[in-house]
Order: structure tokens, then sequence, then C-alpha cells
């Protein structure tokens, strides 16, 4: 796995976030993997962090904790973001049914043996890997993730782009031409200068305009309809692996 791994560590115990620290250093370099670890004190501290920047791919959350307990900041986390593998931290077992509602990966149990965490950390890779591509979007000063197969279009404006989701529409100072580098090739297409269209949601390519499955309808460039509806076509036949 080539990209950075961000794990937060969430303990208001300082020795218990050292020794965490350095279970997950013996992991990452007994995997070669790379691995961004911050290390927090309070829930409120990553709470505050992870709603600026849902960077987090996963975290190491501890249950009994002064302020906001790990269950609660981990119900507030669901709310926004279900992609971050969640593993509670505790000395007792009273809680493993809480698990279930925020869909932690594990428990694991005070005193923390080393292997343990390492499967919990390696199934947590394993999601990851198996997860659809993600864009981190600035939206108003907060990092937001957006799931590339949710993207209908984007619309370009002249400091700023609209991205049209299923969920809604995230607008954010970027350069058409800037996104249109982060997203698949394979499954977005630039019909326009202003506009790029998510393949699987076309329903009707026209000489001017598009089609889309959600009832909206864009331009198309006559000097990029060829390469639109022949990219559209090999799309719908099966020839492009999503």
């Amino acid at each position: 796995m080539s990209q950075i791994v961000n794990i937060a560590i969430c303990d208001d115990e300082k020795v218990q976030v050292e020794l965490l620290k350095k279970y997950v250093k013996n992991w990452e370099t007994k995997n070669n993997l790379k691995v961004n670890i911050e290390c927090f004190y309070s829930g409120e501290s990553f709470e505050f962090s992870w709603s600026m920047d849902k960077k987090y791919n996963i975290l190491l959350l501890d249950i009994e904790m002064s302020g906001i307990n790990g269950v609660d900041l981990a119900k507030k986390i669901r709310t926004e973001d279900n992609l971050l593998n969640i593993v509670f931290i505790t000395a007792i077992s009273d809680y493993i049914g809480e698990g279930y509602e925020v869909d932690a990966i594990n428990y694991l149990i005070k005193p923390i043996i080393e292997t343990k965490l390492y499967e919990c950390l390696d199934k947590s890779v394993k999601k990851i890997h198996m997860e659809e591509k993600i864009l981190l979007i600035d939206v108003e000063g907060k990092i937001t993730r957006i799931k590339e197969k949710d993207i209908i279009y984007i619309e370009a404006f002249s400091h700023s782009i609209d991205i049209h989701t299923i969920d809604g529409i995230y607008t954010t100072r970027k350069n058409i031409g800037v996104i249109e580098k982060e997203l698949d090739a394979k499954l977005f297409i630039r019909c326009h200068r202003s506009y790029i269209v998510g393949l699987k949601h076309i329903k009707r390519i026209g000489k001017t305009d598009i089609e889309l499955d959600n009832k909206e309808t864009i331009p198309v460039s006559r000097r990029l309809y060829s390469k639109v509806n022949k990219e559209f076509i090999r799309y719908f036949r099966g020839e492009v692996d999503e």
C-alpha cells in the first residue's frame, strides 16, 4: 500500500499514548508502510482536529476519558464519517455492545497485547485498500471527504468549482484542471471547458448536451463530443474496471 496511513491515538493517559505509539511504529516497520501518527489527550482535541480535516484512516480511541468519552465521540464521528476505522481501547469489556452501533473494528482490553493491536491495524488497512477512492475537498475551511463514485458532475466558475454529488453540492476554490488530474480518468471525462462528468451518471449524449440520470442536463462541446461519446460507449460495454 503506497499511500500514507494516517493514524490518530486518543487517550488521556500519556503512558498509554506512548505505548500505543511505540507499537504502531513497530507495526509500521514490520509491514514496510508509511504511517503518520498524531496523538490527542482528550476527545475534544481530536474532535476539533477531525472536524477540520478528515484525513484520518484509523483512530485508536480510549473509551473512558474525562470530558467526552470514546463512545460518545465515536457516535459524533459517525454522523459525518463512515470511513474512519475506529479501534476502541478500554480497561473493561462492559462497552462491547456499543461498538456495533458505531461499526468499530474491534475492542482492545488493557493492558494492550502488541500482536492484538497488529491484527486490528492489519484489518483496518485491508478495509482502506478495498474502499473506493476518496477526494479531500476544502469546503469553507473544513476538509470534507467525497467518495469519487458519488460525483455526478463538476462545474467550474471563475474562482471556484461546484461538485455535484448524489448527496448534494460542494463548493470549493479549486481549478477544474487540477481536480481533473485527481479524478480517475477511466471514470470521468471532460465534456466542456467548464464541465467534467461521471460516465456512470450519463443517461444520454446529444450533439450539444448530456442528460444525466438525475434528469439534469449539462453542455458538451462540439470539439469533445466524439471523445465523450466514445468513452461513454466503452464504459457501458463494461470495458472499464471500476
